[in-house]
């Protein structure tokens, strides 16, 4: 049943992305990100997101609506990004693995283009959005009530086969997510939607609670600490986030509490030595080969040449290792480059808009979209997500806002009326000339 229902839902919208570009990228960036077709049982493996792709594509040569291409520093880098990978992956140390990693990770910067050369306008901005927090919410929502109903005794998961299966990868989306549910809830005026979003946040936090990943928890408190120090309500917001912790260590069950403490023993931890076995194995493989061993490098046989402990197999479980490992140090550069300038912008607008009530919407936006990248950054200090396609899709959505900011602003000069001619003096009689 779940089959035939997916089909009805899915079939019907590739014809309309051949006709509609900007509805077929809306729904690459739903399947890509929430993979309904993982739900179900015989078509998991459908390439769902590449037909939506390719039908995107396709639109935009048959409607020849291409929009604009967005000159920015993040656009340029994720184009440096592209070649520099394509240049190590020709040279990898595991050419097989290396060349179908390739060939997931360039559509994803493809169509990462795509986006934001489509949705260059306030409203298809927000569709965008709204898209991303509707296809992970959805996993926060039912997480959520899940961990309620269970007590927090087991972990939330995400659908088979896809970026956020594992109890890690789902925690970061989802706290990503958070700040995004944030910038709706402050955009809402209804009363109830506005309460609606209130839960969803709410129950997201708890779902990344019990995704029992102890670099997501921190991450969050993190993020959460950032968000109450911004807010104009600073000592409530702490004071209740103190509240908030002191409630979890009294009620969290004793399986959560045990992975937590975990922390301070880490060195009898095989998990956490395993992982500092890897970040070795990449500082070793990047100091003897500074372009990396290419995508997918962190192997068993590259292990015995490069790791301290050579049989300690482990994944890198750290987005820095990672591409110091896969890409080098030219890599890292490029990655840290492309994470800071998106930052960057994301302050300068706020600076910006400051003071300027009519662009309220873009400060608010840049700043959760800033938190967003933050989150990312932090947790993914500790998970192997340094091709995650929704970090991608959060950096273009900061190109997109820089890209409407300033066509609003320009307008909005275009649009003010000149100031009408001085009328000419009226004479009285006793000042008009005496005639001679």
């Amino acid at each position: 049943m779940r089959d035939l229902l997916l089909l009805a839902v899915l079939l019907p919208c590739i014809p309309v992305a051949l006709f509609n570009p900007y509805f077929g990228i809306l729904a690459y960036v739903w399947v890509g990100l929430m993979n309904p077709h993982r739900f179900v049982y015989r078509f998991q493996n459908f390439p769902v997101a590449l037909a939506f792709g390719g039908a995107t594509l396709a639109g935009m040569v048959i409607t020849r609506k291409f929009g604009r291409y967005p000159v920015r520093a993040e656009t340029t880098l994720i184009l440096v990004w592209f070649v520099y990978t394509t240049v190590t992956t020709l040279v990898a140390l595991n050419p097989d693995g290396a060349w179908v990693a390739w060939d997931g990770f360039s559509k994803i910067l493809l169509m990462t283009i795509v986006v934001s050369m489509l949705l260059q306008a306030k409203n298809r901005l927000h569709h965008l959005l709204l898209t991303i927090v509707g296809s992970i919410g959805f996993f926060g929502l039912k997480g959520g009530i899940f961990s309620i109903v269970t007590r927090g005794n087991y972990m939330v998961f995400g659908p088979y086969g896809s970026f956020i299966e594992g109890n890690n990868e789902l925690g970061l989306a989802m706290l990503m997510v958070m700040p995004l549910i944030l910038y709706f809830i402050r955009q809402e005026k209804r009363k109830w939607p506005k309460r609606g979003l209130a839960v969803l946040f709410a129950l997201t936090a708890i779902a990344v609670l019990c995704s029992y990943s102890r670099g997501d928890i921190v991450a969050l408190f993190g993020v959460i600490m950032l968000l109450a120090w911004r807010s104009k309500y600073r000592l409530r917001a702490i004071a209740a986030g103190a509240i908030a912790c002191t409630l979890l260590v009294v009620f969290a069950p004793k399986a959560w509490m045990d992975r937590m403490h975990t922390i301070e023993t880490y060195k009898q931890d095989p998990s956490a030595m395993g992982r500092i076995n890897a970040w070795h194995f990449a500082w070793n493989l990047a100091s003897d080969r500074p372009i990396g061993g290419g995508f997918r490098s962190f192997t068993r046989g590259l292990f015995l040449r490069y790791a301290p402990d050579p049989y300690n197999y482990h994944d890198a479980h750290s987005i820095y290792f990672q591409v110091l490992g896969d890409q080098g140090f030219p890599g890292i550069v490029i990655y840290l480059s492309l994470m800071f300038v998106s930052l960057y912008r994301m302050q300068r607008l706020r600076a910006l808009t400051r003071g300027q009530p009519e662009f309220k919407w873009v400060r608010d936006m840049a700043e959760m979209l800033q938190c967003s990248i933050i989150g990312y950054a932090l947790g993914g200090a500790f998970l192997t997500v340094a091709y995650f396609d929704l970090y991608y899709f959060i950096i273009v959505a900061g190109v997109i806002l820089d890209v409407v900011y300033w066509d609003e602003r320009r307008k909005a000069r275009e649009t003010v009326p000149e100031a009408a001619p001085a009328p000419a003096p009226v004479l009285s009689p006793l000042s008009a000339p005496r005639p001679a």
